[in-house]
């Protein structure tokens, strides 16, 4: 159940790293950063470090993303520390509109997912669930499938903190 829990998180990521939101040093250094992660609704772009002394963050069209246009951008962030939430899926176009930033690599293209949903099969081996009856009684359970829920529960737990 824990570990269930922990995949519901969202992730606040600290745009490239270390270095923070700033000239890269190289073109291509902030699509490499994000080539390392999987983003999901939910997540958070920025945190303390998300470095704005001379930059900021905008949301822009692939247009305007490819071009370095920073004309007309959706939103603009220039308040440190800035959080950039990834409320929707779809494809996210970031960048500096500080003059001679984005063509100089400070720029962002992500894909945002959907986060998965938790498992909606049973588990391979697991008993298929109670069909409903009417006016039956049961008698209460053994000690024996008190066991076997408790490790069916800690089989799941365990599978869950794999795949997150």
């Amino acid at each position: 159940m824990v570990a269930f829990l922990s995949c519901a998180k969202a992730t606040n990521y600290t745009v490239g790293g270390f270095e923070g939101w700033k000239i890269p040093s190289s073109a291509g250094a902030y699509s490499d950063w994000a080539s390392q992660h999987t983003f999901e609704v939910g997540d958070v772009l920025g945190d303390v470090r998300f470095r704005l002394e001379q930059n900021d963050v905008a949301d822009v069209t692939k247009e305007d993303y490819d071009a370095c246009n920073t004309d007309s951008p959706f939103t603009v962030l220039s308040t440190s520390p800035a959080n950039y939430s990834l409320d929707t899926a779809g494809d996210y176009y970031i960048l500096c509109t500080t003059a001679g930033h984005c063509s100089q690599g400070q720029k962002l293209a992500i894909t945002v997912t959907e986060p998965p949903s938790g498992p909606t099969s049973s588990l391979p081996g697991s008993p298929p669930p109670p069909s409903p009856t009417t006016g039956a009684t049961t008698s209460p359970p053994s000690v024996g499938s008190s066991l076997d829920i408790a490790r069916l529960v800690l089989l799941v737990s365990i599978l869950m903190g794999l795949l997150c």
